[in-house]
């Protein structure tokens, strides 16, 4: 909803502005405006108390320059996380640029959160407006980093308490002891990665799919054990067979078994990159990953 809103009374401390405000872009704003040029309206998201502004700062400090007292502004209901979240996207496509860093600052804040740190790399880089390898790249910075605090923390902490899988609470399954020096600590098992038919390793938001191919091996099985069974049986002479043309039954259950073979996932998307939500993707239309007769046609340079 479009409204013309007081400027005090809109909030700016919700920690929702990402980058600084610039006041030579502030100045270029103040006199273009004051020129008579209309500006987009602000936008702001409100709990029904606060009007927590998530973009427009700068345009909101020029119209502050001019003295003026109230700003055209698009409200829409929400709480202060959600206008926190959604400032990431902000200026990710037009206005002031953003300076250098800013993007990675906002990735940072999304991998240090509990909730939003759970995405898929490829819904981090659309929201924040970056690619997908920029993010992987920070969030591998950002959990070395993590471990190697974790690390020092534990081996301290070793040092002076004489620590041990029993005190820890932690199943000796998920964890393993590493010493380094005279120093013993502990430290969390590696997450075993999920690979592709190809070896390439499986995006996050794709890992569920790849991991129910079972759903497809079973039936397939399933047919090979009826061939089996069939084919025993009229080796046998077995009368229940007699009518049951094994040649048309071979021949329709490979029909069967390849239509599941390739409809299973195979690989990783070599021409989005696993992007599940780039429905223009004509190799794997969207879902981020393709089967081997895909994978198979796909150039040799992308492989």
């Amino acid at each position: 909803m479009s409204k013309s809103l007081p400027i005090k009374d809109i909030c700016l401390d919700g920690k929702t502005q990402q980058r600084p405000v610039d006041d030579k872009v502030v100045a270029h704003y103040a006199g273009m405006m004051k020129d008579g040029s209309k500006y987009p309206a602000v936008e702001i998201i409100t709990d029904g108390e606060s009007y927590f502004l998530w973009d427009g700062f700068h345009r909101l400090a020029a119209a502050r320059k001019l003295g003026k007292k109230y700003i055209e502004a698009n409200v829409v209901n929400g709480t202060k996380r959600d206008a926190i979240f959604t400032s990431f996207s902000a200026n990710k496509k037009n206005a002031f640029p953003r300076q250098p860093g800013t993007a990675k600052g906002i990735v940072e804040k999304i991998l240090r959160d509990r909730e939003w740190s759970k995405m898929a790399q490829t819904d981090i880089a659309r929201h924040v407006g970056c690619t997908h390898q920029f993010v992987s790249k920070i969030q591998a910075e950002f959990e070395k980093l993590s471990c190697n605090q974790l690390h020092d923390r534990t081996a301290l902490s070793g040092q002076k308490a004489g620590l041990s899988g029993q005190k820890t609470g932690r199943s000796a399954s998920e964890t393993i002891n590493v010493k380094r020096g005279d120093s013993e600590y502990e430290m969390k098992k590696p997450k075993k990665k999920v690979l592709d038919a190809t070896g390439k390793e499986v995006p996050k938001h794709l890992v569920k799919f790849f991991k129910r191919a079972n759903e497809f091996r079973q039936p397939v099985k399933q047919l090979n054990d009826m061939l089996k069974a069939v084919r025993e049986g009229k080796e046998a002479g077995d009368q229940l067979f007699k009518f049951v043309k094994i040649e048309n039954l071979t021949a329709e259950i490979g029909n069967v078994k390849r239509i599941f073979r390739f409809g299973m996932p195979y690989a990783v998307c070599r021409y989005c990159g696993g992007d599940e939500m780039n429905a223009e993707c004509r190799a794997c239309d969207g879902c981020g990953f393709v089967n081997e007769q895909t994978y198979k046609a796909t150039p040799e340079e992308l492989k």
